[in-house]
């Protein structure tokens, strides 16, 4: 309570007026005090030269030194209220208007007021009367053959001056109420403003930026507090600046595909992005948690520690526990050469990895497709040459040869359609009937399938109509799914081709009754050169790129392919 500044400005100004209403009151009691001893004096010094005058001439037939007579002088002492006393020049007293026996009344010489009148002709002295019991005032005059005292009671003087003092002191009580009232009133006046920065102040540091002081007074405190406003619009202003431009950063960082994380110089996360927890699989918010409790691999937390603590940049790449292949960059952050944190970016190579995998696998398989037919062919040159007098094993010789070159050659055909889907980005759009373009296919592989004794069921009415789509990739999709089917048949098997409307969309089904696929090879069947069994693909005459140009040629077309296989054999679906 003592803290508040209306307190202490009440109680400071309380004890001001108090202090000065005691001295107001020491004041004016010896002021009244002594104005009254002088007026009581002036009107003593006035009625002696009375007496004097009076006693002369009382006394002028009996001689001015003679006593005054004592009923004269109770008399004049009833005029004036006043004790007169009549003193020799020896201290005796002669006559007293109060005192019948003045025999036995004691010598004024040495009384003070009697002493200095007869060194000075008056004198005067205030002092406790023993006879009367109070205190009184005592006046003398010396005249020509006595000394005339009169004496005063003082006890008036008294009542007016307490008086005076009580009036003083009410006065001072009443003032320091109702300066007390005034004080609170003026106080509140001051401190109201003051308390309603002091909560402007408080809520706005906690948070309430909408705060604002209203009802300004036309003083300083005004200004102060119109500065506030200004100085919180200010704020705001810059508050929300700052977290428009974080919410930039942060839509910045959600959308780059690469994971991102700034890790502080204490060693938790303070930003990460979505990328960066989908490498790590992680789901919740991982901010201001230590970086080795969301990061599980020990290669890139050694790597991360190095920097925080050496302050140089570490590029790496790095195989995560989920298979993931990521470039690794960690850069420090410095201010004034005082390093403030890493920032780690992990860019995510695995299907570039993949990629160059399979351009490896593809150079592999096919070389290695191009020499062995190659080979086998100079192999039967060879031994024609050897043997070229037996017309008959030369001739079934020749016959392989040229076996082997039509293979060398589809491998070819099939690699320069594959280029041409890959490289060329513009494709007729054309009216094609689907039914004809499947019964074209089955016309051409009839004698191959015939030769296995496979039967062929049809049944697509529904595409018997003209729909916008290109020709040469729709042929290339069925001859290689309806020639696959062949190929990996048994023997006197069958396929099924059907086709039905769903939900606005066309589904072929191409089924057949072959060895199938195995579950773990389907994801592969539509790579270039895959064979789920290489010895037994070269015997169909299969060059192991049919499904990757059906793949290619259907994503140009926007049709969707899957596949499903089990032992019975497999099905190619083709949704358009």
């Amino acid at each position: 309570m003592k803290k508040k500044i209306g307190n202490r400005i009440i109680v400071s100004f309380s004890l001001l007026i108090g202090i000065l209403i005691f001295f107001l009151l020491l004041f004016f009691n010896d002021l009244v005090r002594e104005t009254h001893m002088s007026i009581i004096k002036q009107e003593a010094e006035e009625k002696i030269r009375f007496i004097e005058l009076v006693l002369k001439d009382k006394n002028r037939d009996r001689g001015y030194a003679a006593v005054p007579d004592i009923d004269f002088l109770r008399k004049v002492s009833g005029i004036i209220g006043l004790r007169i006393t009549i003193v020799d020049f020896n201290g005796s007293v002669l006559a007293d208007s109060d005192i019948n026996n003045v025999s036995s009344m004691d010598n004024h010489q040495y009384r003070i007021e009697v002493k200095e009148a007869m060194a000075s002709g008056t004198g005067s002295s205030i002092r406790y009367s023993n006879t009367l019991k109070i205190d009184m005032f005592y006046y003398a005059h010396k005249s020509d053959k006595y000394i005339i005292r009169l004496a005063k009671p003082l006890y008036i003087v008294e009542e007016k001056i307490q008086k005076i003092r009580k009036f003083i002191v009410f006065s001072g009580i009443f003032i320091i109420f109702t300066s007390i009232i005034i004080i609170i009133y003026i106080s509140k006046r001051i401190t109201n403003p003051i308390n309603e920065t002091m909560n402007f102040a408080r809520d706005f540091s906690h948070g309430d930026y909408t705060r604002r002081i209203m009802n300004y007074s036309d003083d300083e405190i005004g200004n102060l507090q119109k500065s506030l406003n200004r100085l919180a619009d200010t704020i705001v202003g810059k508050i929300d600046s700052l977290i428009f431009e974080q919410n930039k950063l942060k839509i910045t960082l959600e959308n780059i595909s690469d994971g991102i994380a700034v890790i502080g110089d204490d060693k938790r996360i303070l930003i990460s992005n979505k990328a960066f927890n989908a490498l790590f699989d992680i789901n919740n918010d991982v901010s201001e948690k230590l970086y080795f409790e969301v990061i599980r691999s020990r290669t890139l937390n050694i790597k991360i520690e190095y920097v925080l603590a050496r302050g140089q940049s570490a590029s790496f790449e790095e195989k995560l526990i989920s298979g993931k292949v990521c470039e690794v960059s960690i850069n420090p952050i410095m201010e004034h050469d005082t390093l403030q944190g890493i920032l780690v970016v992990l860019r995510d190579v695995t299907e570039k990895k993949k990629i160059e995998q399979m351009k490896t696998d593809l150079v592999g398989n096919m070389s290695h497709e191009l020499k062995t037919p190659i080979a086998i062919m100079r192999g039967y040159l060879e031994t024609i040459d050897e043997h070229y007098n037996d017309e008959k094993m030369c001739r079934d010789l020749i016959g392989k040869a040229i076996d082997s070159a039509e293979r060398q050659n589809s491998i070819i055909n099939d690699i320069l359609k594959l280029n041409l889907l890959e490289t060329s980005h513009e494709f007729i759009d054309e009216e094609i009937n689907l039914g004809g373009i499947i019964n074209n296919c089955i016309h051409l592989l009839q004698p191959k399938a015939s030769k296995k004794n496979i039967t062929i069921e049809k049944s697509t009415d529904i595409l018997d109509t003209v729909i916008r789509s290109n020709r040469f990739l729709a042929e290339e999709i069925f001859f290689n799914l309806i020639d696959n089917a062949i190929n990996y048949n048994r023997e006197s098997g069958k396929i099924s081709i059907h086709a039905r409307e769903e939900k606005g969309k066309i589904l072929i089904y191409i089924e057949d009754t072959g060895i199938g696929i195995p579950e773990e090879s389907i994801p592969r069947v539509f790579e270039r050169f895959y064979r789920v069994d290489k010895s037994r693909s070269r015997a169909t005459g299969g060059t192991g790129l049919g499904l990757s140009i059906v793949k290619h040629a259907a994503e140009i077309l926007g049709w969707d392919m899957s596949v499903a296989s089990s032992k019975k054999g497999s099905i190619f679906t083709i949704e358009i």
